[in-house]
């Protein structure tokens, strides 16, 4: 990894990032979640509209049902995630999302096929009021970046066989679909 210049922060508990934007899911995030729970799919992911939560509509996360185009999402309770406690901290941290490992690190790679990374900035889609710190693991960092872009990957690639696929069924068939 060449050397970087980069934010070293380390989450102050605000619970902002567990309110405020919308967490999309993929399929691997939801496997690692029912397991840990023992819930059902359906009880912990939700399925939003475009006009709810804004993201590139040519992105693969966009799944087309016969009510129109939907994005799978974590479950929120009283505006906030299902899995935060009144703490601020997260019932399900092992089982969490990798977006939530992540978070609120930006990793650029310099090119997909090298992995090298090129930048690591603050994820701007909130103020996150993250406290500065001496030191991060950047290897952990990158690691989690890296396996959440091969997840989402994967995923993308059976919302894209469902979208081709012309069965337009409802929620319940796309979660079989992807293995629940």
């Amino acid at each position: 990894m060449k050397k970087l210049k980069y934010p070293k922060v380390q989450c102050a508990r605000c619970g902002s990032c567990c309110r405020i934007p919308f967490v999309p899911v993929t399929h691997k995030d939801l496997e690692r979640l029912v397991k840990a729970t023992g819930k059902p799919a359906g009880r912990i992911v939700r399925f939003c509209t475009f006009s709810e939560m804004e993201f590139d509509p040519e992105s693969g996360l966009w799944i087309s049902f016969k009510s129109g185009r939907r994005a799978m999402i974590l479950r929120r309770k009283n505006g906030r995630c299902i899995f935060q406690t009144p703490k601020r901290a997260c019932a399900e941290y092992e089982a969490r999302p990798q977006t939530c490992r992540t978070f609120p690190y930006d990793v650029s790679f310099e090119d997909e096929k090298s992995g090298v990374v090129d930048e690591i900035a603050l994820n701007t889609v909130l103020a996150c009021k993250a406290e500065k710190c001496p030191k991060i693991d950047l290897e952990m960092l990158v690691a989690n970046v890296r396996k959440e872009n091969k997840e989402d990957k994967e995923y993308h690639k059976l919302v894209w066989a469902w979208n081709e696929s012309g069965e337009k069924g409802g929620t319940a068939d796309f979660l079989k679909h992807i293995g629940f």
